[in-house]
């Protein structure tokens, strides 16, 4: 054999055998963890899911800041001016509410001081209560509570998208639980087949030395050895990076590294068709939110077209004051004084607001057949979910099936070439066939149980979500009237 050649393939094998001693410390003891409590853990620490919390906390307080604008303002007047004759004072505090119904309610107490001359000063002191509706356009809480309205549908908004991000992570954190429990089998798995490539390459040289072999035999074997060194390599970096993203997953330092429990196998029942889709739409976040921005497009369309209303408003006013030299003579109050009015808005623009009408319509709209394609889209993805439990729980025991068929292969042709029966490409050929179908009896465990929790979640009972969060009975079945 060339040297070199065989430098080459001593090195890989050495790399192969050793361990990774970067993967974690391994003076550490890695903790024991189940997939319930690595789930758990996840849905408490998850940094990213953390970040989404802050976003509903950010929404709720939009929320009060929209209902703000209906608390009492208390508005001071305070003022103190010196001219050349005289000087002039004011005082007062003026409270202001905002109804629900776009009423404006003020009520006022103020004192107003000016200096005649030295010796003279009049005063005025003055109770008054003035009351502002709007009438057509701006009447009433359908208008005035949109603010509040929006923010509180953003508000929902958010925590639904985070209640999503927490059916997902569930997901993530299982997919990467069974890749870590799978590529450790799997390494496992490649370490005895490199093991097993070894012994078949100094069998294989011996029996080249003896004239029973050629020299591409010899070849061959020593290339397969090679190819499984670095195959054994790359699922242990790979194993590294897995543990790695499970760790971050879980909110914990990236070096850690637990000993993790095989899970079980989900065993559900798997319901009709029509059943499945049924129980998705009415646990469906995604769909629940479609039909809250529908509502939200068919309000927005009612208050456009209120735009098509002049803007007039009706205006009172009643007044308690007094006057004198004196402050006590002003604060008798012994005269009084009212106002009633008609008020104009903003400028009268039909044609400008019947295109507001228009694009209004086309929201609502689109926002009606939003609702169809996501159903349509869930009843899709619930299909696909249920034929991919199916195919996933019947792979497994195919999967295993054939494991058990190369490995006795695999055996038997072992035998025979030490027999001298058989010759090393029957031996390389079923090896190679045995590690893959260990490799695919791995992936098709880990796809059985990952399955289980994609159906769950295509059907929107991963997680419980808040009752107010979901689509109420009485939109479903109007929904589906429709």
């Amino acid at each position: 054999m060339h040297p070199s050649r065989t430098g080459v393939c001593a090195g890989l094998v050495v790399c192969a055998l050793i361990p990774c001693v970067f993967a974690a410390d391994p003076a550490a003891e890695p903790e024991r963890l189940d997939v319930s409590s690595a789930i758990s853990r996840a849905l408490k620490r998850n940094r990213h899911l953390a970040r989404a919390a802050k976003l509903v906390q950010s929404r709720k307080l939009d929320v009060d800041a929209a209902r703000a604008a209906f608390a009492v303002r208390v508005i001071p007047n305070t003022s103190l001016g010196i001219g050349d004759d005289n000087g002039i004072w004011d005082y007062g505090l003026r409270a202001v509410k905002r109804l629900g119904w776009g009423t404006d309610v003020q009520l006022g107490a103020r004192v107003l001081g000016t200096e005649l001359d030295e010796d003279t000063a009049l005063h005025r002191a003055s109770l008054d209560v003035e009351v502002y509706q709007p009438l057509f356009r701006r009447f009433g809480p359908l208008v005035h509570r949109e603010p509040i309205a929006q923010a509180g549908s953003a508000l929902q908004e958010a925590r639904r998208r985070y209640e999503q991000q927490k059916a997902d992570l569930v997901v993530d954190v299982v997919s990467t639980y069974e890749a870590v429990i799978r590529l450790e089998r799997q390494i496992t798995a490649e370490e005895s087949f490199l093991q097993r490539a070894d012994r078949l390459y100094r069998l294989t040289r011996a029996r080249e030395r003896q004239g029973h072999t050629t020299r591409v035999d010899t070849l061959r074997v020593e290339l397969q050895r090679g190819q499984a060194a670095l195959a054994l390599e790359s699922s242990r970096e790979m194993l590294n990076t897995t543990r790695r993203n499970l760790a971050e997953q879980l909110g914990v330092p990236l070096n850690t590294v637990f000993a993790l429990v095989p899970p079980p196998l989900l065993d559900m029942r798997l319901p009709p068709v029509e059943e499945a889709v049924a129980v998705a739409l009415a646990n469906r976040l995604d769909y629940a939110q479609a039909l809250a921005d529908h509502e939200d497009s068919r309000r927005r369309l009612r208050i456009a077209a209120r735009d098509l209303y002049p803007d007039v408003g009706l205006t009172t006013r009643y007044e308690r004051y007094g006057e004198g030299e004196d402050v006590s003579d002003a604060g008798r109050l012994d005269q009084e004084g009212w106002f009633v009015g008609l008020a104009a808005g903003r400028d009268f623009n039909p044609a400008r607001d019947r295109v507001s009408v228009a694009q209004a319509e086309i929201g609502e709209w689109a926002a009606k057949e939003t609702v169809s394609l996501t159903a349509l889209t869930i009843t899709r993805q619930v299909q696909e979910a249920l034929a991919a439990y199916r195919r996933a729980t019947t792979d497994i025991g195919t999967a295993e099936r054939n494991e058990t068929l190369a490995e006795g292969r695999a055996r038997l042709a072992r035998r025979l070439f030490k027999l001298g029966r058989g010759d090393n490409f029957a031996v390389t050929d079923a090896e190679q066939a045995y590690v893959l179908a260990q490799n695919r009896a791995l992936s098709a465990r880990a796809e059985a149980s990952l399955a289980g929790y994609r159906l769950l979640r295509a059907l929107g009972t991963l997680i419980e979500y808040p009752q107010e969060l979901k689509a109420p009975d009485r939109t479903l079945h109007k929904a589906e009237s429709e």
